[in-house]
């Protein structure tokens, strides 16, 4: 149902990137810190040359701000850019390889708030002295990825690449917008379907939720306490979905949509609007997910 890279929402990361964290309530997932501040070089003068990143997504990052030739180490299922696939992997979905990490004496690390517990994260910093930085993420909105980019860039002394890309970013972003609301005001009804059994979905505060809302849609169960709630497939039918979308691995992996097709009223059925879309390019808070707005404000488009 998600990728295998970077997942949608936190129940993707902790199934598939590993992260131990209960589907019950907002306790259960990793501790919100508060937002990463503007990075200053206070540990050393020497700008960081030896990086290693916790996710995905996050190796990405760092080849948008200009340093992806400093990375000595990277998680499972990082694939861009092409160069990080030769890399050691010293984080997959259950663990940390501490020793291996300690082996590649990495002077910054940098990883993902929704992605690294707590309790891995302060693992990592015992384990490490002063001397290695740290930087963490955790974007909610579009226009976060570019300031992740600029943070990373300031810190690895790639201010003016960092800046290019972030802007470059942002402009897509502005333009994606713009295009919408030139298109139509009608909000067009969106369940974004998480994971099957149990059925599960996202709130307004996940990155995805600032897509559908850029593209014209009405986020269903956008308001929900939780991150990634849990509903039941009655209240959705009530909610009557204009469309479905839903992350998978591959364009070989296509979803079994039969428990929305055998409901012949509801309006994403009738709209033969059940979605499926690539998860390295919806699911990773990088550049690429743009391709992945784009895909999303395009269908919801169609059923208009």
């Amino acid at each position: 149902m998600f990728s295998k890279g970077f997942s949608i929402g936190l129940i993707a990361s902790q199934v598939l990137l590993g992260i131990s964290v209960s589907l019950g309530s907002n306790d259960g997932f990793a501790k919100q810190e508060p937002p990463p501040q503007p990075y200053s070089q206070s540990h050393s003068q020497r700008y960081p040359q030896r990086i290693i990143t916790l996710a995905p997504h996050l190796s990405e990052l760092v080849d948008a701000a200009g340093g992806s030739e400093r990375l000595v180490s990277v998680s499972a299922f990082s694939n861009l850019p092409e160069s990080v696939k030769q890399l050691p992997v010293t984080s997959d979905a259950r663990s940390i390889d501490l020793e291996k990490m300690k082996s590649l004496r990495p002077d910054l690390i940098i990883y993902w708030l929704g992605g690294t517990s707590e309790s891995q994260i302060q693992s990592i910093k015992k384990t490490f002295n002063q001397d290695v930085q740290f930087i963490s993420v955790q974007p909610k909105k579009l226009s976060d990825i570019a300031t992740d980019i600029e943070t990373i860039g300031k810190a690895l002394g790639t201010d003016s690449v960092a800046k290019k890309n972030a802007d470059a970013l942002r402009l897509k972003i502005t333009e994606l917008s713009t295009k919408q609301k030139n298109i139509s005001e009608r909000k067009v009804r969106v369940f974004y379907q998480v994971w099957a059994q149990p059925l599960m979905t996202l709130n307004q505060d996940h990155i995805i939720g600032d897509i559908i809302q850029r593209c014209g849609g009405e986020q269903l169960f956008a308001h929900e306490k939780v991150l990634v709630p849990t509903v039941s497939r009655e209240a959705v039918i009530k909610a009557n979905p204009e469309i479905i979308f839903t992350a998978v691995d591959s364009a070989k992996i296509k979803t079994d949509w039969s428990m929305w097709s055998s409901f012949s009223q509801l309006a994403a059925t009738k709209n033969k609007a059940v979605i499926d879309l690539d998860g390295d390019i919806i699911s990773r808070p990088s550049p690429r997910i743009m391709q992945g707005a784009q895909k999303i404000c395009a269908e919801i488009n169609k059923v208009r």
